[in-house]
């Protein structure tokens, strides 16, 4: 039995401090958040830009700022993931990804959005594969298909599966055949959330998509919140807490830590900010001007905020009701101020 003296000890730390001691040139890494648009960890891949990390072996369930912005610098070298996109609203496919992919710089490993999730789960219990029915008779089951395999890269790696997937028959109930899909085994899992204790206990509000498994699935785990508060305090409402404290290694705080992405309740996402980096993707040397001003140029992330402008910060600060913003433009109008919940204003109850 583990006893607790020996379990893990988060440590604050900056962000430069945390980047350089657990992020390693070729390690397997996992970005939690969802999309381009929710609780991107984008404070540390853009540190990871500029202390120059690369040849990254990256796992997630989809693109984000963090894959963006890590492509654009050609720092992925194998990409294990359901979508190459990044962000709905700013265009959806990643133009640097798909650069770096037809000038075979880059290996792109494809499962389902339900696979994927599913191998962090089994990551996440310590199971070393687990069945999943979808998507049988699809291409993505298709030997031919096994980028990693064709690469000749399993089995000499002990963090890549041996084998993509395995099909057979259910033992069970009969039920026909199964997919056996391999765990995700992460170097190092990223996560940006709204608050964190000092010993690591972690919360957030809004969508949470798998985030619980990455860190479960990995060996090392970077928090980085905005705020940093009382571990007491958290501990008030435990059932509101998402990450125990046990698998944290290092906290981060670094408010604004997600900008672009939004981070429910403390602010929305900048889909403006996010069309001009697509814009920007699609010709080199406008990519190449536009990393040297937004990432390489300034010295820290709060040089990063203070270019992006305080007026335009408090025109995305969330409300404390909605947790979202309603100074921000949706599509031709700022979005309403909710009067009452929508089930009300429809019943009328």
């Amino acid at each position: 039995m583990l006893k607790r003296g020996a379990t893990k000890k988060a440590r604050v730390m900056s962000l430069e401090e945390a980047v350089k001691t657990f992020i390693k040139d070729g390690c397997m890494i996992g970005f939690g958040g969802f999309t381009g648009f929710n609780r991107n960890p984008t404070a540390v891949a853009w540190e990871m830009v500029r202390q120059g990390v690369k040849d990254l072996h990256v796992m997630d369930r989809h693109g984000s700022v963090c894959t963006w912005m890590l492509n654009a610098v050609g720092a992925i070298k194998i990409y294990e993931t359901d979508w190459m996109g990044w962000g709905e609203m700013a265009g959806k496919l990643d133009v640097n990804l798909e650069r770096n992919y037809k000038a075979g710089k880059m290996i792109l490993e494809d499962y389902s959005h339900g696979a994927m999730a599913m191998r962090f789960l089994a990551g996440a219990i310590g199971a070393p594969f687990i069945p999943y029915y979808a998507p049988l008779g699809s291409d993505l089951y298709n030997p031919k298909y096994d980028a990693l395999g064709r690469a000749g890269l399993r089995g000499k790696n002990p963090k890549i599966p041996k084998l993509k997937f395995q099909e057979m028959a259910d033992p069970f109930f009969g039920a026909g055949n199964v997919m056996l899909l391999p765990a995700a085994r992460l170097d190092v899992a990223v996560i940006h959330v709204a608050q964190c204790g000092e010993k690591g206990t972690a919360r957030w509000r809004g969508i949470g998509t798998i985030d619980k498994e990455i860190c479960f699935a990995a060996d090392k785990v970077i928090v980085v919140c905005e705020e940093l508060v009382p571990e007491a305090e958290l501990r008030k409402n435990p059932e509101n807490n998402q990450i125990p404290y046990f698998v944290v290694d290092a906290i981060v705080e670094c408010p604004w830590g997600g900008y672009p992405s939004s981070v429910p309740f403390y602010y929305d996402y900048d889909a403006p900010f996010m069309r001009v980096m697509d814009v920007a993707s699609r010709n080199t040397e406008d990519l190449k001007k536009w990393v040297d001003d937004w990432v390489r140029g300034p010295k820290t992330w709060e040089e990063v905020m203070t270019k992006v402008g305080a007026k335009r910060l408090l025109d995305l600060k969330a409300d404390s009701v909605t947790g979202y913003s309603t100074r921000i433009m949706r599509g031709k109008k700022p979005a309403p101020r909710m009067k009452m919940p929508l089930s009300v204003a429809r019943s009328g109850y």
